[in-house]
């Protein structure tokens, strides 16, 4: 199955670009919000300190505006994983990993990462942290 970019935005060159999935071995992880405890403390830095290991492009999106992406990313994350911006939910629901949280957050996006080669889908981890990926690739 290939993985639609539909939804999917980046805040680069002072403006917001749709984001193009890359080629090659890609790990995409999916966060219920940049900036929220459980992904700024241990989901994302478990990949930054992973990423040679990991041997792979990684991606990070959550159902955040692409400025509050880039800015977690530059604050928490690291230069060579992409913090991408899926602010309507479009994405997250294309790939059934959408949560309705209610009054309190609304719609975001599950937790979750998933191994694509070349934009189509490889298999979904069953552990979304970087230890699950690890000793499941």
């Amino acid at each position: 199955m290939e993985i639609n970019n539909k939804g999917l935005y980046v805040f680069k060159d002072n403006d917001y670009k749709p984001y193009e999935i890359p080629q090659g071995k890609v790990i995409m992880c999916g966060v219920p919000g940049a900036f929220t405890p459980g992904c700024t403390n241990k989901h994302l830095p478990g990949y930054v300190n992973n990423l040679e290991k990991l041997d792979c492009k990684v991606i990070f999106v959550a159902v955040n505006d692409p400025s509050v992406m880039d800015a977690w990313n530059n604050i928490h994350g690291h230069k060579d994983i992409d913090a991408v911006a899926d602010p309507l939910a479009v994405f997250s629901k294309s790939i059934g990993k959408d949560v309705d949280y209610g009054e309190s957050m609304g719609i975001r996006c599950k937790r979750f990462a998933i191994l694509l080669q070349d934009g189509k889908f490889i298999k979904e981890f069953e552990n979304p942290f970087v230890e699950g990926v690890l000793n499941d690739t």
